[in-house]
């Protein structure tokens, strides 16, 4: 005969709102330690290899300032650029720790009732751009790969990037190709991740119509005020539209406060007080004015569309936003494709 030992069901643990408050304050700082720890490392190496460049090959330095240049080849590496957005981050969330309070996890009854009736909606049109994205990066890799040599722009770059001399003369389809490409793995990983994580809010907290529809206006206005503003550069990137979905949530944010957990809109101003700090820190790299323009068309287009009476449901739109939504979603994917068979040399724009 044998005997099973039964244990008895633990009960879910049971905090106070003081033990909770220091759980949250802890987390926040081990999260802040990894990003100090990770940012010092990548901006110690970066210095390192620049003056271990510089002591190798002194020549390239002839008749220049030493510390002029070293800041300049600093300020155009993104592993130096990435670390002290890193060391900012993990700085500011060690003060942020000491400021949380328990109020800012308290969510009303009303955001309650609405997350628990969007949290089954699937981004599913955000999934349909980004891969469009990727797959266009793919393409880029592939032609780049078989061009390196040359020298110059890259070759996809030069051939549907918004060039913006080329813009200048007519060819006015560059503001909308340049915004499918991007300049290097980390360019594209960042994007894509914003893009997931932006897109994917929109599509949960409004209607999936606005995500085609905020990207693909936010990317036309970020090439647009790029064009004006930098006649003579060369810009790629989704960055634009990205923004574009930021300033929109910012704007959802404050409008439906009452709808959204405490921090919301905080953590949505403290986003874009991030990616502007570090547009200006990464000014030499980065088309600041690409991003300001998606970000205004982002905010205006969510001033007009999101009603400002709580009790009008953010969610519902019209057949026709509907039907705009799923047509931006597809010029966006189409327009990817072209640009993959333009690049790889199938076809050509006149």
């Amino acid at each position: 005969m044998s005997y099973e030992i039964q244990e008895e069901p633990k009960e879910p643990e049971t905090l106070t709102p003081e033990e909770f408050l220091s759980k949250q304050r802890a987390s926040i700082r081990k999260k802040s330690y990894w990003a100090i720890g990770i940012g010092g490392a990548l901006v110690f190496l970066s210095v390192g290899a620049v003056f271990l460049v510089l002591y190798i090959l002194p020549e390239q330095l002839a008749g220049g300032d030493s510390a002029r240049s070293v800041t300049e080849i600093l300020f155009k590496n993104i592993l130096f650029l990435i670390g002290l957005f890193c060391l900012g981050g993990g700085i500011w969330g060690l003060r942020h720790a000491n400021r949380i309070k328990i109020e800012d996890y308290i969510p009303t009854p009303e955001a309650v009732a609405f997350l628990e009736q969007v949290r089954e909606t699937r981004p599913t049109y955000t999934y349909f751009l980004v891969g469009a994205i990727v797959a266009v990066y793919v393409a880029q890799m592939v032609t780049d790969a078989e061009s390196a040599a040359s020298g110059g722009l890259p070759r996809s770059i030069e051939l549907a990037g918004l060039v913006k001399p080329l813009a200048w003369q007519g060819e006015w389809w560059r503001l909308l190709t340049g915004a499918a490409l991007h300049g290097g793995l980390l360019h594209i990983y960042f994007n894509s991740q914003a893009f997931l994580g932006f897109g994917g809010m929109i599509e949960i907290l409004a209607n999936r119509a606005h995500v085609g529809l905020i990207f693909l206006l936010s990317a036309l206005g970020g090439s647009l005020l790029s064009l004006v503003m930098l006649p003579d550069a060369t810009s790629v990137g989704a960055s634009g539209g990205v923004l574009g979905l930021v300033g929109y949530l910012a704007v959802y944010g404050q409008r439906r406060k009452t709808q959204l957990p405490p921090d919301f809109l905080k953590n949505m101003l403290i986003n874009v007080g991030f990616i502007a700090a570090f547009g200006i820190v990464a000014w030499s790299i980065i088309d600041n004015w690409g991003h300001l323009g998606g970000f205004v068309v982002g905010a205006v287009y969510g001033l007009v569309q999101i009603p400002r009476g709580t009790l009008q449901d953010p969610r519902r739109v019209g057949t026709v936003v509907d039907a705009l939504g799923l047509l931006s979603v597809g010029a966006v994917v189409t327009g990817c494709i072209l640009v993959i068979l333009l690049i790889i040399g199938k076809i050509t724009f006149s």
